[in-house]
């Protein structure tokens, strides 16, 4: 899939260009700037099984961020609210409590993925900071 394919996508459901679809995408770019690097390296050691397998691996995995970027659009736009933009998982977790009055063992299923959801983006953040997306 290339950008304009995302982009077609993207307008086509309505999503929005959220922080943390951007997370995916930067991860995405990641893997792209590697596969790029072990392209060059093909060039020189032609017929490299391993190299090749790397090349297909890393094209996969860049694949898989852009359709996480999708999903991660698509989970914002049903909830009906972006995950850093409109408070993260603090507000969140702030509504949950008053909901169940601090029993946050009746969290509904859909309610604990959503605050797991947001445990992954803000470990994916930490690992933007640190420049380590694509490990």
């Amino acid at each position: 899939m290339d950008y304009r394919e995302y982009q077609t996508i993207m307008r086509e459901n309505g999503y929005k260009e959220s922080k943390a679809v951007r997370l995916f995408l930067k991860r995405a770019t990641a893997f792209n700037k590697r596969k790029q690097i072990l392209m060059k390296q093909e060039e020189t050691d032609c017929g490299n099984k391993i190299l090749n397998q790397y090349i297909n691996q890393t094209e996969e995995q860049r694949w898989k961020a852009v359709w996480d970027a999708i999903d991660c659009a698509e989970i914002e736009k049903r909830q009906g609210f972006m995950f850093f933009e409109d408070g993260g998982g603090d507000k969140f977790m702030d509504v949950m409590i008053a909901q169940y009055k601090g029993d946050l063992s009746r969290m509904t299923a859909v309610e604990k993925a959503t605050y797991k959801y947001y445990e992954l983006l803000d470990e994916m953040a930490k690992r933007a900071r640190e420049g380590a997306l694509a490990s």
